[in-house]
C-alpha cells in the first residue's frame, strides 16, 4: 500500500457543552487543531511554512448555543483501529467536548458543509411559558406570507427556511420549542432569528442543537 492509499478520513460526532457556549467557530477549529496535535494520532497536515491539521467542521454553531450533535472530519496519513483513534481523541479532548462517535468515511465524499441539509434544535426558556400563548405565537408566525429579515446587509425570507416549529414538554415539565431549519449553502436559518420573530430576546432562552441532517440519508 503506497502513501496515498494509506490516507484515511475520519468522521467524528461530538458534543459542545456549556463551558464552550461562547467559543466561536474559528476558536473551535483551533481547539480541534490542538486536540488532534495532542492525540498522538498520525494526523495529516497541510504543506508550507505553517502546516495546519486537515479538518473540516460541518456547520458553524452560533455563540451562546450548546450542542449534542456536531460533526467534524479529519484526515490521517495511515489507518488505525477505531478503538485506538477513539482513545487518542478522548485523552486529548478538553472539558465539555465529548466524543460521541467515530467512523471511517470515503475520501471521495463531498465536504460536510456541502452535504448539510438541515439542523434540529431544542429551546429551553429560562422563565416558564404559557403553552397556549406560545402555540398561538407559533401559529401566527407560520401563517404569515413572508418573514423578511436582514442579515449581513442582505435581505431574505426566513419563512421557507423553517421546516418545523412546534412545542414539546421538557423533562422538567416546562414547555420548550423544537425547531428544524434548512441549513443548505446559501440558505441557512438561525433559531435566534425565529425566536426574535416570536418576541424573545437572546437573554430569555438557551438553544441546543440536537441533530445535523446531511443531504444523503446514509451519512
Amino acid at each position: 500500500m503506497n502513501q496515498q492509499e494509506q490516507i484515511t478520513r475520519i468522521r467524528v460526532g461530538y458534543s459542545k457543552g456549556h463551558s464552550l457556549r461562547f467559543t466561536g467557530h474559528l476558536d473551535m477549529q483551533r481547539i480541534w487543531e490542538r486536540l488532534l496535535r495532542r492525540s498522538g494520532l498520525p494526523v495529516r497536515y497541510s504543506q508550507g511554512f505553517h502546516p495546519r491539521a486537515r479538518l473540516n467542521l460541518a456547520s458553524a454553531l452560533p455563540l451562546g448555543f450548546v450542542s449534542e450533535s456536531e460533526l467534524l472530519d479529519f484526515w490521517m496519513d495511515k489507518p488505525l483501529p477505531l478503538k485506538e483513534i477513539r482513545s487518542g481523541l478522548d485523552s486529548a479532548a478538553p472539558p465539555d467536548l465529548e466524543i460521541k462517535s467515530i467512523r471511517v468515511v470515503d475520501l471521495r465524499e463531498e465536504s460536510l458543509q456541502s452535504l448539510m441539509s438541515a439542523s434540529e434544535f431544542e429551546v429551553e426558556f429560562f422563565d416558564p411559558q404559557d403553552p397556549e400563548t406560545l402555540r398561538e405565537k407559533i401559529k401566527s408566525l407560520l401563517n404569515q406570507e413572508a418573514i423578511i429579515r436582514t442579515r449581513r446587509k442582505k435581505t431574505y425570507d426566513l419563512l421557507p427556511l423553517i421546516l418545523n416549529l412546534d412545542t414539546f414538554t421538557q423533562d422538567s415539565g416546562e414547555i420548550g420549542l423544537k425547531i428544524c431549519l434548512k441549513a443548505e449553502p446559501g440558505a441557512t436559518g438561525r433559531p435566534d432569528e425565529v425566536l426574535n420573530e416570536l418576541g424573545y430576546t437572546n437573554t430569555a432562552y438557551i438553544v441546543k442543537r440536537t441533530q445535523l441532517i446531511l443531504s444523503t440519508s446514509n451519512r
